[in-house]
């Protein structure tokens, strides 16, 4: 066999020239094993490139589609027990319904039951079984039965009424017990003998019975309004105990408004920034404010103790201590805690 110079194509031994692109060919080949190698070495590494590079593809392509297919059953799992869900869903909103429904259905029936009862009742019809049930409702609430009390102050004041009609407690601590459900939260109430009879002492936290007047800070503008504020608050305090205390024999009753103050003495010459000063220094403590008293020779000029006015028990009561005249409501000079000062009432 030949070898063609041009393109080292193999040609028969007798052959002058190469068969595919008609160039000289010569007898002799000086180097055909070597050539012949080394082409076959470089052509066996391509083919395994090659198929190695293909099977790679192959490889990311088969990757590629179970990753595929992985989130199309995840999402088909998924889209199936939103469905489940939703479809128990439904049943039970449907299922509600229809309780609903049969409940409204029976007592639709239920009432005409009733309807078709009452139609047949001559007592009904006239309005005499009305008239019976207000007459013993209304005999209820005139003998005060607890069962018709329908809020803790209704409680309370039967409870009150209770106690001061029991002979059995003590006079004394009847009188103690029914003056501290009469007071607001937080009173303090002292019960001092005083001949026949019992002088009655309360001091009460204005705060707990009016908004807005916690700690040394209140809403009024000026002591007039505030004045006024606290006898009333006063005199319905007084109102009440007398309610339910007066059949204990008291002989004296005073109550006293106490207010978180800031106490100080103020130079006449002060100039305002040392007034500013004595006012940030001073503590905030709890002091007595304004006291109303009774005696029972003015509290026996009232028939019924429910229907008096406040302003009938103010006139009737003394001012025995007035803080109002050295009282004075400043604007804006000291950033106050709206909580009142811990420590005693004063009486």
């Amino acid at each position: 066999m030949k070898n063609c110079m041009r393109c080292s194509r193999a040609n028969l031994d007798n052959a002058v020239s190469c068969k595919d692109c008609g160039g000289t060919i010569f007898s002799g080949n000086p180097l055909p094993s070597t050539r012949s190698a080394g082409a076959g070495a470089a052509a066996g590494r391509t083919a395994i490139a090659v198929r190695y590079s293909a099977a790679l593809i192959c490889l990311c392509v088969l990757g590629l589609a179970g990753e595929v297919i992985g989130r199309q059953m995840r999402y088909q799992q998924f889209a199936a027990q939103l469905t489940a869900e939703r479809t128990q869903a439904e049943q039970a909103r449907a299922d509600h319904l229809a309780q609903q429904d049969q409940a409204a259905k029976v007592e639709v029936e239920a009432e005409e039951a009733k309807d078709q009862s009452h139609m047949g009742d001559s007592g009904w019809l006239s309005g005499d079984l009305a008239r019976e049930r207000r007459e013993k409702e209304w005999a209820a609430r005139l003998n005060h039965e607890p069962q018709l009390a329908g809020s803790v102050l209704e409680t309370n004041l039967l409870v009150m009424e209770q106690l001061g009609q029991d002979a059995t407690l003590a006079a004394q601590n009847a009188l103690e017990r029914v003056a501290l459900l009469a007071s607001p939260a937080g009173s303090r109430v002292q019960i001092v003998p005083d001949g026949d009879g019992f002088r009655v002492r309360v001091a009460f936290m204005m705060s707990r019975v009016s908004q807005q007047e916690e700690g040394a800070v209140t809403k009024h503008h000026n002591t007039v309004t505030m004045r006024l504020e606290v006898e009333e608050l006063s005199a319905r305090l007084l109102r009440d105990l007398y309610r339910y205390c007066g059949s204990r024999g008291i002989t004296h009753i005073s109550v006293t408004c106490n207010h978180t103050l800031r106490q100080t003495v103020v130079p006449s010459g002060a100039t305002a920034a040392e007034r500013q000063q004595l006012l940030e220094r001073a503590p905030p403590v709890p002091a007595r404010l304004y006291r109303l008293s009774l005696d029972q020779s003015q509290a026996r000029s009232v028939a019924d103790w429910r229907q008096v006015s406040l302003s009938g028990v103010v006139h009737l009561c003394k001012v025995e201590y007035d803080g109002f005249p050295t009282l004075t409501i400043t604007h804006g000079l000291l950033v106050q805690e709206a909580r009142d000062a811990e420590g005693d009432l004063e009486f």
